[in-house]
């Protein structure tokens, strides 16, 4: 047999390899340009992907999960941990409880402070504003309800007279005309006066510092205490979610990020121990981000990724769901759940698109108003909403909250934002950190004045300071797409050699296809 031949049928999965992983071999994908962007083991070659396919797919789910039993209880070590009771404020954890509420304690009372001379502060600026606004026109604009709905009469009846095209030839009506333009002109500059007005303030309550955004006694201080309670305790069953889709088409989704702590697996850990996991639907697998976001499908950090079909991705996902989510046992029903991300809403949404079956918004607790973890008890409890975007804007604002600016604010290293499964990690691990008590103390998180300053610096260096893109990385992309010339040892002429698909700069678990989401699961597993 030819070479060529034995090499093509490697290299398109014509043939089974011996002992291999996989039925198929290690076959590239091709972008829409057609030009190799990763390799997937056990890919069957000349798999149908695209929008139509997916969105084929999507219509025909056969999602029979929900509220059950997942073949996850299947597994010995699952299943043992759906018998374990959390120990509840035993005396062995008084002692941390003890300084967790000590802490909130005095975080009540510091806010407290803080906010009654921030207001004083910032209404001596608002003042000020106000007395030099005078100066320069005399009065504050105001604007009359009566007056605004006279003049939007007049206007509609100008309107229609326009629109009709009716000729006015009485002299009142065109004195009406010329009164009304009149006004309509007065309107036009006290607007734009209000306008000026109203972005002076509010320049002044945006560069104010600091603001108590979490003031005690309002729901913003309540989810900040109850989200701290909720980890420090170390009762509460996090879901983290990341979804990410196709940004020529949001109804596609690409890829599934999971990360999950369960406190179950760290009774007494040094390190805490979290299983993570990256889905690629096999039916978008060529569908590449490039426009808005960059495309680091190929890039999950903590593992292997699993290429599955939509089907199979959504029975994954609702496998997982189930198990973490749905009490079964007594037992079970002990600890704390809830769905962990990083402006939540949206990724729930779109996993409901595609078929799985999570609680609907109503059935979730958002606000984290039902968490009551000051007494030992065991109560029915609903599935709480710990968002890590929400969490730091009710402390410190909207300035600066998307994902990659915390990680950096909070001194948390990661690569490769916009693949779902780190995503998904880094947002648990966000979450932990904003949420430990002891980490907050070091890092000063309740020093609002500091974060802001920390924030604007971000923000402002972000304007200035250009993407760094390390050098010896720079070099390898060169080197691995420039055309080489090799020659030849048989008749000495000059002949090209293909150029390297991929610069192995970092090594990431690449991506393996599955038939089921079953066989994928159990890949995680130590046999």
């Amino acid at each position: 047999m030819k070479r060529a031949t034995l090499v093509r049928m490697f290299t398109e999965g014509g043939m089974k390899i011996p002992n291999s992983e996989a039925g198929f071999s290690t076959v590239p994908v091709r972008t829409q340009s057609g030009a190799i962007s990763s390799r997937v083991r056990g890919l069957p070659y000349r798999m149908k992907t695209g929008i139509g396919m997916y969105k084929s797919a999507c219509s025909s789910v056969p999602n029979k999960g929900g509220k059950k039993k997942t073949w996850v209880d299947e597994f010995d070590h699952f299943g043992q941990l759906r018998k374990l009771r959390w120990p509840g404020l035993a005396d062995s954890h008084s002692c941390f409880r003890d300084v967790v509420e000590k802490y909130l304690a005095d975080v009540e009372v510091l806010y407290r402070e803080l906010n009654a001379v921030s207001a004083r502060s910032l209404n001596e600026k608002l003042d000020a504003v106000k007395e030099r606004w005078v100066a320069e026109h005399g009065s504050l604009p105001e604007v009359s309800t009566g007056k605004e709905r006279k003049r939007e009469k007049v206007r509609k009846q100008e309107r229609v007279k326009a629109r009709d095209g009716k000729q006015l030839g009485v002299a009142s009506e065109v004195q009406l005309t010329v009164e009304a333009n009149k006004q309509l002109l007065e309107q036009e500059d006290e607007k734009k006066m209000r306008k000026q007005y109203d972005q002076a303030l509010r320049q002044v309550k945006e560069n104010h510092c600091p603001t108590v955004y979490a003031n005690p006694g309002t729901s913003n201080f309540d989810y900040l205490t109850n989200s701290i309670r909720l980890m420090s305790t170390k009762k509460t069953i996090c879901f983290s979610l990341d979804v990410e889709a196709y940004e020529f088409d949001n109804d596609v989704v690409t890829e599934i990020g999971i990360a999950v702590y369960d406190p179950r697996e760290n009774i007494n850990p040094l390190v805490p121990l979290t299983r993570n996991y990256h889905l690629i639907i096999s039916e978008a697998l060529h569908l590449r981000n490039r426009k808005w976001v960059c495309d680091f499908k190929d890039c999950f950090l903590l593992g292997e990724s699993f290429v599955l079909s939509l089907h199979e991705c959504v029975e994954f996902v609702q496998a997982l769901v189930d198990y973490y989510m749905t009490p079964q046992t007594a037992e079970d029903r002990s600890w704390s759940r809830a769905f962990v991300g990083h402006n939540l809403q949206g990724d729930l949404r779109w996993l409901r698109k595609m078929g799985v079956k999570v609680p609907a918004d109503g059935d979730l607790d958002y606000t984290l108003q039902k968490a009551d973890l000051k007494a030992d008890v065991e109560k029915e409890e609903p599935i709480f909403v710990l968002d890590t975007e929400k969490l730091y804007r009710l402390c410190y604002g909207s300035k600066g909250s998307n994902l990659g600016r915390l990680l950096r604010l909070f001194r948390i290293p990661h690569a490769f934002l916009h693949n779902a499964g780190n995503d998904a990690h880094y947002t648990l691990k966000l979450l932990m950190h904003m949420c430990d008590v002891n980490f907050r103390k070091q890092y000063g998180m309740d020093n609002l004045e500091d974060m802001s300053r920390k924030i604007n610096q971000w923000i402002d260096r972000e304007k200035e300071e250009p993407k760094v893109l390390p050098m010896s990385y720079a070099v390898s992309v060169v080197d691995a797409t420039r055309k080489r010339h090799a020659v030849s040892k048989n008749d000495n002429t000059a002949r090209r050699k293909q150029a390297k698909d991929l610069v192995p700069q970092t090594e990431f678990g690449g991506s393996r296809y599955f038939d089921s989401a079953r066989e994928a699961f159990s890949s995680t597993l130590c046999k």
